[in-house]
């Protein structure tokens, strides 16, 4: 089943911390460009969205011929599985379950790479590197920042891995939550990595903007224009593509949410810490991965639902059970509302 999209209950006032969306919401110079181009809609879009990708491209400093944009990252997943393979694909895991989804839709032999929870979900490269070795997957997809353990790794140490990889390796690396790290983005390797790289990027997370579906992708020409070829024409309306347009023109906007995020994740987790019947893990993104030591996360999604909060159950990752869940940072007296919850919850 898909658990996608949050909470979808009659509570219309549910705090939802199982989605991971900019708790600052939508940038304000966004919300008065989409007003003002209410009227848009009343004509066709452009078909591939041209002008977006001109200004992601000038903002990314690379070519117009790098960029591919999608209704939502989700599109590119599956367009890439289509317009790629079929293959062998290797996948790390515990993460986003879309990967093996639109990979097996399309024909593809899907591997796994389980990392284990007592190395903190991390990935050893020496391992990883010995793994792709002996399966000789077409592509291995990682996601950085990691959905749903929030592991964050340097462009340095994707760099590294790729070094140690054979040329004739896709790598798909999913940056959809990269924007709320600390980390740079790997987007040099496009161009310099022996290897084919496709960076997935997502717009509707960090911006607020999930409703309106609108991602991208960067890729070598020639990646990009297999991409397209295989992709439906307009399937980015006119109000999405004001979005991209302009996103990376809201830099207070970018500054204030790190900052906040940094700040607000630091006391969470301090807190989380604290709670004997949690173990909380490192994270460098927006979210925090967590386990249940006592009780049920069952149990615990009831008790919190009657509270007006909910929260992401786990079991559904592959390498995790149903005694981890997955929490977003969300407003600070959100937070603590939360945070009071569940230091409460079994320890009355």
């Amino acid at each position: 089943m898909n658990k996608h999209g949050g909470y979808q209950g009659e509570n219309k006032k549910m705090l939802d911390f199982s989605v991971n969306i900019n708790p600052l919401g939508i940038p304000q110079g966004i919300r008065e460009k989409l007003i003002a181009g209410i009227d848009e809609l009343v004509k066709y879009p452009e078909i591939t969205g041209v002008s977006a990708i001109k200004k992601i491209a000038a903002d990314l400093a690379v070519l117009p011929e790098n960029i591919i944009l999608g209704n939502g990252a989700i599109e590119l997943i599956y367009l890439f599985a289509r317009s790629i393979g079929p293959g062998k694909a290797l996948i790390v895991q515990p993460t986003f379950n879309e990967y093996e989804r639109a990979l097996k839709l399309y024909g593809w032999e899907v591997t796994h790479h389980v990392l284990s929870e007592k190395d903190q979900f991390t990935i050893d490269p020496e391992v990883l590197v010995s793994v792709i070795k002996k399966e000789e997957p077409q592509a291995v997809f990682i996601c950085n920042p990691n959905n749903p353990t929030g592991r964050v790794y340097s462009s340095d140490f994707i760099r590294a891995m790729l070094e140690h990889s054979t040329p004739e390796i896709s790598w798909f690396l999913d940056e959809s939550f990269l924007d709320f790290s600390e980390q740079s983005s790997s987007l040099a390797l496009v161009k310099e990595a022996k290897q084919s790289v496709f960076i997935l990027k997502s717009l509707t997370k960090f911006y607020a903007l999930p409703g309106l579906r609108i991602g991208y992708g960067v890729g070598t020409p020639s990646m990009i224009k297999k991409m397209e070829s295989f992709k439906e024409p307009w399937t980015i309306n006119a109000l999405g593509l004001i979005a991209a347009i302009g996103v990376y023109d809201e830099k207070d906007y970018a500054a204030k949410t790190k900052t906040y995020i940094q700040k607000e994740r630091h006391r969470v987790f301090e807190a989380l810490s604290q709670i004997n019947t949690i173990k909380v893990y490192q994270s460098g993104t927006d979210f925090h991965l967590c386990r249940l030591l006592q009780g049920t996360v069952a149990e615990l999604q009831i008790a919190l639902e009657k509270e007006g909060m909910s929260l992401r159950t786990c079991e559904d990752f592959m390498g995790l059970d149903d005694s981890y869940f997955r929490i977003a940072i969300k407003k600070e007296a959100e937070n603590t509302k939360l945070l009071t919850f569940l230091k409460n919850w079994r320890n009355e």
